[in-house]
């Protein structure tokens, strides 16, 4: 069980040292990013649904249904090479989700910690739920220029990643300090028969 946790620690740390550096680059290069995002994810597509229909077309057997979602999403592939501003709007709907759903596991993190007994839980739970606040921001695309948008959520990326670390040191400290190993042990009197 051990082990587990520090594979969740991990995966926590390295989600938000790659929020912080797509955050930086986002506020840097907002346009370029965004590009080449969309042109990726494009030929990504192109790919699959080129795989996909390929099969279908050398595989008789193969069922119709195959093919057609092969040619759709290579022609989605092929629109969103061609036009990559059309999904670019989706960019930060799509970041805000995530981050709100960081922001809840953070409230999590944050209530665990006071049943466990850490008497600055409430700190946690704000960070939590200005992570929320800016998820719901980007959600909502209140900024409206896309270079303005893509930049304010390289800023809340990087929020998320620094509350993130800060939120999963203070709920490790809180669990070494009142989690006793000691506790665990059964202790029980040996009697030789």
């Amino acid at each position: 069980m051990k082990d587990f946790f520090k594979r969740v620690k991990a995966d926590a740390i390295m989600s938000a040292v790659l929020c912080i550096a797509l955050g930086v680059v986002l506020i840097v290069w907002p346009g370029e990013t965004i590009n080449i995002v969309c042109k990726v994810l494009a030929a990504g597509l192109i790919i699959l649904g080129g795989v996909e229909l390929f099969s279908y077309i050398t595989n008789r057997n193969g069922y119709m249904f195959t093919g057609i979602l092969g040619l759709i999403v290579l022609i989605v592939g092929v629109w969103i090479f061609l036009k990559p501003s059309s999904i670019v709007s989706l960019v930060p709907i799509v970041i805000g989700v995530i981050l709100a759903v960081h922001g809840v596991q953070d409230v999590k993190m944050a209530l665990e910690s006071k049943n466990g007994g850490y008497d600055r839980w409430w700190i946690m739970l704000i960070i939590a739920i200005i992570s929320i606040a800016f998820g719901v921001l980007c959600i909502v695309n209140a900024f409206g220029m896309v270079k303005l948008a893509m930049q304010f959520v390289g800023a809340a990326l990087i929020y998320d990643g620094i509350s993130g670390l800060w939120l999963n040191g203070r709920a490790g400290h809180a669990y070494k300090k009142y989690h006793n190993p000691e506790d665990d042990i059964i202790d029980v009197d040996y009697k030789e028969e």
